[in-house]
């Protein structure tokens, strides 16, 4: 475990790889059932009327925003405007990358990592030469 900041509250705290403490957890945790089930009356409440509504702040509808919990949009479905990519600074949803950007730091990820970790193919006879001085099983 490592000592870090907490991304909601900037307190330290010990962390076990989440990014916030427990305690902003367990609070974001309940203003998003509070945000969620004020949304399931009112589909398209902006961020102000959700604010007023159920008392959670501005910072955690933000927090759950780019934390993929919630997804705001227009009437149409389109982005609003309110987040953008925090690469290309494109409009979206939810998150903090488009889906451009997402697919291109997955692209980099898995070409590094398949670099590195590609396996060898196992042929035959590398398994045989392996097993050589092995007590072998057969069967009858």
């Amino acid at each position: 475990m490592q000592v870090r900041q907490c991304d909601f509250c900037r307190m330290p705290y010990q962390s076990s790889g989440k990014r916030i403490c427990s305690d902003c957890f367990l609070k974001l945790d309940l203003d998003f059932f509070k945000v969620r089930d004020y949304l399931y009356e009112h589909d398209r409440a902006g961020i102000e009327e959700v604010h007023e509504a159920t008392g959670v702040s501005r910072k955690s509808i933000l927090y759950l925003l780019k934390e993929e919990r919630l997804i705001v949009g227009d009437e149409k479905g389109g982005s609003c405007g309110f987040l953008t990519c925090e690469s290309c600074k494109r409009p979206i949803n939810t998150g903090r990358l488009c889906a451009g950007c997402k697919n291109q730091v997955l692209s980099a990820i898995q070409e590094s990592v398949g670099t590195v970790n590609r396996p060898k193919k196992l042929t035959k006879e590398m398994i045989e030469e392996s097993l050589d001085g092995v007590a072998k099983l057969q069967l009858r």
